[in-house]
């Protein structure tokens, strides 16, 4: 049994000034798990270091390896158990602390910071380890609490217990460690129901996508089982043999690896002919997929530059890779091949990059010059030796990433494009028969909803030369959403802003730059001209610093949602993060917000002083009365230039919040 300890203090024994050392401490901790972004995260560290432990063990004497992976949503807690080396008494007090690690030069995860994000990222850590001479069973509570309180009184500890194993089958380990962490409102994640994995299997694949148990370059032979507890206490479990990615063709029934099918192609033309029908056996695939190694990707990939070979070359280039048959395949295997939540993100296209024989850090998109579509129908995995990740799961190095785009780039380009007759197609006639039918249906619900949501919008300031909006209906969804928006701008109605893109792909749906002047005057906020106009003081500054007009070098984040419900689901299940959104536009305000957050309306005379540029609605602010993000709600805006008075007085239904 040991004593209670600060792993702090234990890291920094010759401190004196203990206010100093513990901010000190903060700032490094809170460094750290701001390097932390993914929801998979928490999962990626504990899995990591149980199979370097494993694979450490037996690097010295061989043996039966074992990882234990226990998910139990009912208790909303997080098990990982393997039967490696274990912590010593020194090890266990030492490598919860900021850059503590116990790892050799050159060892994946030698830095010191996974273990830190694991004990200060969350309110419960318990950590049971054994060895040949040390045995001890700890747990810290409140650690995230106490990083962000300013006034903590004095740093979390891990105290001894003497309660049972949570992992069962921990006992019947030789040797080996066992962490548990538990999630609540204040952790990322915070409900482990949210990727809507049902059971051990598909909580399998996830794991075999998102962190080590995906073995991108060379595979282990180890004994892994996933254990599931549902929130209802019923209990699935998987068990495999074996690390290994899982590309995404993997769950479909007709697929050919690359080499084998163009060799087929070059068979059936010398023999019958360019013209000939494809043989059955590569026709309608639903995936073609490699697995190349540097030497294959020098032997197949053409025209790559010198630098290119280079990196090759130094980084040992790996690359896997899925040709999918269409892009409705990632709904698919989300509802139906394997079952999860569409936003959980476990597979789509795009690149995946990959360091230290492991996936990490966000997809990619491939920088397609033609045949565009095709980016939605591949999955790479571009692995890299000899390369040092940033801290947390998402640095690669620009050049790094960089190599990885352009290799599949020309991968798509070229190489995929020579087996893209092999792939499914859907049969034409039954496809455009339920298609019509399918169009039919849609156009009857558009006029209905045209008869009942009617939208009007006349002005002789706006739309010219015709002064009136061309949407004929009220929003229904997102995309009518950003399609009303546009126009706005278009017509004039909102000129604070120019709209640099939209993206579907990434986390955020678009950005925008701040753009005033160099007609300042029509920026200025007039009761009847322009009344979602800025101050005349404000714009007065701004042409005085920009007599030529003012476009800011910054870009925003701009979001869009139907309705702040939405991008209140979207934060809480930690998707989206509000400190990174600097505008939403939605239609409605919905009710969700009120949990979090007020709304303050700009739509009055008063408004003015409180725009950050021409067209905001609203600011979203937080408890303190701190402005999140500016707000632009169109059924608001709307209302407002079509009956200010009654739009107005409507507009105290926020000063309730």
């Amino acid at each position: 049994m040991f004593e209670n300890f600060d792993p702090l203090k234990i890291h920094d024994t010759a401190a004196v000034d203990e206010s100093v050392v513990s901010r000190r401490h903060k700032r490094s901790i809170h460094s750290i798990l701001h390097s932390y972004v993914g929801w998979y995260d928490p999962f990626a560290e504990l899995i990591q270091n149980a199979i370097d432990s494993v694979e450490k063990r037996s690097r010295v004497k061989e043996h039966k390896k074992k990882v234990r992976i226990l998910i139990d949503e009912a208790a909303s807690q997080l098990t990982v158990s393997d039967n490696g080396i274990g912590l010593d008494q020194a090890s266990f007090q030492k490598f919860l602390a900021p850059h503590e690690s116990f790892k050799e030069a050159g060892e994946r995860g030698s830095k010191g910071v996974g273990a830190t994000f694991l004990a200060y990222g969350f309110n419960y850590i318990r950590i049971d380890t054994k060895t040949k001479h040390f045995t001890a069973n700890g747990e810290m509570e409140g650690a995230r609490i106490w990083l962000h309180d300013a006034n903590a009184s004095a740093n979390p500890e891990v105290f001894p217990t003497d309660e049972d194993h949570i992992d069962d089958a921990f006992k019947e380990f030789d040797q080996g460690a066992s962490i548990t962490l538990r999630f609540d409102k204040t952790t990322k994640p915070s409900k482990l129901s949210w990727p809507g994995l049902k059971s051990a299997e598909p909580w399998f694949v996830a794991l075999s996508v998102k962190t080590a148990i995906g073995a991108v370059s060379e595979k282990t032979n180890l004994a892994i089982v996933v254990k599931h507890i549902d929130q209802n206490g019923s209990v699935s479990q998987h068990d495999a043999t074996q690390t290994g990615y899982m590309l995404p063709h993997a769950h479909f029934a007709k697929t050919g690896e690359y080499g084998n099918v163009v060799e087929k192609i070059s068979e059936n033309v010398e023999k019958k002919g360019a013209a000939a029908k494809l043989p059955i056996s590569i026709r309608n695939l639903d995936a073609v997929w490699l697995n190349w190694s540097q030497s294959d990707i020098l032997e197949n990939v053409e025209k790559l530059s010198a630098d290119e070979i280079d990196g090759i070359k130094k980084h040992e280039l790996r690359i896997l890779a899925s040709f999918m048959s269409g892009a409705k395949v990632w709904r698919r295997l989300a509802d139906s091949k394997i079952g999860y939540r569409p936003t959980a993100n476990i597979y789509g296209p795009g690149i995946q990059m990959a360091a230290d024989n492991m996936p990490q850090g966000e997809m990619i998109q491939v920088p397609l010059d033609r045949y565009i579509g095709r980016q939605n129908q591949v999955h790479f995995v571009v692995h890299f030796k000899n390369c040092v990740v940033d801290l947390g799961r998402k640095g690669f190095d620009r050049d790094l990433v960089d190599l990885a785009k352009s290799v599949s780039k020309k991968i798509v380009e070229r190489n995929f494009t020579k087996i893209r007759d092999c792939l499914r197609n859907e049969d034409v006639k039954k496809k455009e028969i339920l298609q019509g039918d399918k169009v039919d249906s849609w156009k009857k619900i558009l006029e209905n909803h045209e008869k009942t949501s009617p939208l009007s919008l006349e002005n002789s300031n706006f739309f010219i030369p015709v002064n009136e909006i061309s949407i004929s209906s009220e929003p229904s969804r997102e995309q009518d959403v950003v399609a009303l928006f546009n126009q706005l701008i278009a017509g004039g109605v909102v000129r604070g802003l120019k709209v640099v893109g939209t993206n579907e792909m990434s986390t955020y749906d678009g950005a925008y730059r701040v753009r005033i002047g160099p007609s300042f005057e029509d920026h200025v906020f007039d009761d009847l001209k322009n009344p979602l106009g800025i101050s005349d003081e404000v714009a007065g500054d701004y042409e005085d610093e920009h007599p030529d007009g003012f476009l800011s070098s910054k870009l925003y984040v701009l979001e869009y949602k139907f309705s702040l419900d939405g991008l209140i689901s979207d934060i809480t299940t930690g998707e989206k993060k509000a400190a990174d959104i600097d505008l939403v536009v939605a239609w409605e305000a919905g009710k969700d917000y009120r949990k979090y957050f007020s709304l303050s309306s700009l739509l009055n005379s008063r408004g003015m002083e409180d725009r950050s540029f021409h067209g905001v609605t609203h600011v979203l602010a937080d408890e303190h009365g701190n402005n999140v993000m500016d707000v632009v709600l169109l059924k608001d805006l709307i209302g407002y230039l079509n009956d200010p008075e009654d739009e107005v007085d409507r507009q105290k239904v926020y000063d309730e919040d």
